[in-house]
């Protein structure tokens, strides 16, 4: 062998490739076949091998795939490199043949995308009967346009008006795969008035005029001036809709209207309501469509924190202000510290919605200070230090803040996990489990998580606990941590909240002047700990940075770059993320708060949201902020990195002292707490 290899030097090079396949072969042979297994022993390599067939189908070698295959068929992996085959194959494979893989594999990761890849692949090639035959119940678009096709050239069209007619009606722009079955459609008279009409509707309503215009041609003649009239109004950012109130009273006007007024509440509120009150007269509204007029303008004005909020909200019908209109009607008053009028309205909220910790937080916090101001106290177990007092029990970003509020020591009660072995193996048992750390240990990472979490999902609540202790056991952190915040289990913090990677978190934050529980807080609100984490927005990493984000602040910092991929490992992600986060720091004159929400929201939002929005306590400046996201990222940032202080074993500060006044900066609470444990008490995050 050893010469072998050496005299490939010497081999033409047509011939090295197929050389290197015979030495692979060799070597597979003797490592299944050699001592180990005359003398009757069991030699593991099938994941060695695995992986050297894996590798060679992503290369292209798939002759040496496939003589590496027929030795596989018994590991348990071996599904997958069926699957890898089938893929290579879907356009000519027998249908038969892979409808029955995918029956039998229907609960493995790799089956809904292969079933999709196939179905399109069959389209591809023409194969309608094939494709019509196994695509039934798709809700993949491009496939239900293409089945639909293959109903149209196999004459099987029952009930597929409908379903081109669904197709159709949507405020976007649909596949080129969608054109056949909608020229079926056309042909076959499927667009009436009506149906065109409600789909110019959908079309202004998601903001896309210039398919509101094309539809035209779907629209009789006699009544294609409405769309005229209303294109030249819309022209206009529709700041001239009172000119609608020359138009007739009928269901396409009264849809144009409506559709126009909601377009410009998001643009400018407080038009919108005056342009509402000079066309309300007018059109004979449905009531549901008036109401949800009067709701969505309400809202918009309340997100934009608009002085007529209050009004706006009072004209809409008391059974159409559902919890979302009450939580921003709430947020608007808390906004101008209307403590009465905010104590009024969450008492109207929902029961589940208005015992939503932080609703409870905010009612306690709006009848203390309206005490306050009045001067009344009460003397009951209701009282508003009670109602804080329980709260402040419970360890998460409104149990700190209410232990703050009170000047009481943070409750952290940790539980020891102590699941039983016999359990854990149980568990460990489970063939997707098992799966997925056999292709953890393939290092394909990506098909383990997703293994693991088709296991998961059908877990009962009692399991995913156990389901935490096995992936603690195979060293997978990140699993456990996704298994116990669906557990109910919210007291293993050691599970929940670990120290990985502590020696670099603390190098890294000391060399960029950040607090490491901090930094700790942050990994863990932006990725969980996963180190290849990748975000719809292709963020990457432990600190979830775009590679625009990552070049830029390598190239500023004189940090080594080399490429997007060194983003998703520690030693790339760590050293970026927290000169980042310290540049952030430097930017927003040390204000955590501004920090994060910059960091998960962008500077240019944060930017308007400082010239546009009122300052005010930390606290209320958060809850008031528009993005849902962020103003959910912020206290988990803050929860965590409370409890990552106690983790590292330092003082605990107290998590109003990272929460300076958004104006003055001052801070309403500082320095640090003890921590109790009370074990009796639900804990937080």
């Amino acid at each position: 062998m050893h010469r072998l290899v050496l005299s490939m030097k010497h081999i033409s090079h047509r011939n090295s490739h197929r050389i290197r396949q015979l030495i692979i072969l060799l070597v597979l042979y003797f490592s299944v076949n050699g001592p180990a297994a005359a003398s009757g022993q069991v030699t593991d390599s099938e994941l060695e091998q695995f992986k050297t067939a894996w590798n060679a189908a992503r290369q292209g070698d798939h002759k040496t795939f496939r003589q590496i295959k027929q030795n596989l068929q018994g590991y348990m992996l071996y599904p997958y490199l069926q699957y890898e085959d089938y893929r290579n194959r879907r356009a000519s494979v027998a249908a038969d043949e892979m409808a029955g893989f995918l029956r039998s594999h229907e609960d493995w990761a790799f089956t809904a995308g292969l079933r999709r890849a196939w179905l399109k692949a069959l389209a591809k090639k023409g194969r309608w009967a094939d494709l019509v035959a196994h695509s039934k119940g798709v809700s993949d678009t491009v496939l239900r346009c293409q089945r639909g096709r293959g109903q149209i050239i196999l004459h099987q069209i029952d009930g597929l008006l409908a379903e081109a007619q669904s197709l159709w009606t949507v405020g976007k722009s649909q596949p080129q795969e969608c054109d056949p079955l909608f020229a079926w459609l056309v042909r076959n008279n499927g667009i009436p008035a009506s149906l065109a009409w409600q789909r110019v509707g959908l079309a202004i309503e998601s903001g896309n005029p210039r398919l509101a215009r094309y539809l035209a041609r779907y629209i009789p003649r006699n009544e294609r001036h409405w769309l005229e009239d209303w294109q030249k109004l819309s022209l206009t950012g529709y700041s001239r809709l009172e000119r609608m109130r020359r138009w007739p009273d009928n269901e396409t006007t009264r849809m144009l209207a409506a559709v126009s007024l909601l377009r410009l509440a998001r643009m400018d509120t407080r038009l919108a309501a005056q342009k509402f009150k000079l066309l309300d007269s007018h059109f004979k509204w449905e009531e549901a469509r008036r109401a949800s007029l009067l709701r969505d303008i309400a809202m918009y004005a309340a997100v934009a924190l608009d002085k007529d909020t209050v009004a706006l909200m009072q004209r809409v019908p008391v059974k159409y202000r559902d919890s979302q209109l009450l939580e921003w009607w709430s947020r608007f008053l808390l906004s101008v510290g209307d403590w009465p009028g905010l104590v009024s309205v969450i008492e109207r909220m929902p029961e589940d919605t208005r015992n939503d910790d932080r609703w409870r937080y905010w009612l306690a916090q709006a009848e203390l200070r309206t005490e306050l101001r009045t001067g009344q106290t009460a003397e009951s177990p209701a009282t508003p230090s009670a109602a804080l007092s329980r709260l402040a029990e419970k360890a998460s970003y409104y149990g700190f803040l209410a232990a703050d509020e009170l000047g009481l020591k943070y409750n952290i009660c940790p539980l020891e996990p102590a699941i039983d072995i016999a359990e854990t193996n149980r568990i460990g048992e489970i063939r997707g489990f098992r799966r997925a750390l056999e292709l953890r240990k393939a290092g394909l990472r990506d098909w383990a998580n997703q293994e693991w979490s088709l296991v998961m999902r059908k877990l009962p609540p009692q399991d995913l606990k156990v389901a935490a202790a096995l992936a603690q056991r195979e060293g997978w952190p990140d699993r456990a941590i996704f298994a116990l915040g669906n557990s109910g289990d919210q007291r293993f913090y050691a599970w929940r909240f670990p120290l990985l990677w502590e020696a670099e978190v603390r190098r890294h934050a000391k060399a960029n002047r950040l607090d490491p529980a901090w930094v700790y807080g942050t990994i863990r609100s932006e990725s969980a700990m996963v180190e290849s984490a990748r975000s719809p927005a292709n963020a990457l990493g432990l600190m979830q940075l775009t590679p625009a984000t990552g070049r830029r602040v390598a190239k500023k910092h004189g940090i080594a770059w080399t490429g997007k991929n060194s983003l998703q490992t520690v030693a790339g992600n760590l050293p970026i993320g927290t000169a980042y986060l310290g540049d952030l720091l430097q930017d927003y004159r040390h204000n955590p708060v501004l920090v994060s929400a910059a960091y998960n929201a962008g500077p240019n939002v944060i930017k308007y949201w400082l010239e546009n929005r009122p300052a005010s306590e930390a606290a209320i400046w958060i809850e008031t902020l528009p993005y849902f996201e962020t103003r959910d990222y912020i206290p988990r940032v803050l929860a965590f990195t409370t409890i990552y202080d106690w983790r590292l074993g330092g003082g605990v500060k107290r998590i109003s002292s990272r929460m300076p006044d958004i104006d003055s900066g001052k801070i309403s609470v500082g320095g640090n707490t003890e921590v109790v444990c009370n074990a009796g008490v639900e804990q937080g995050h």
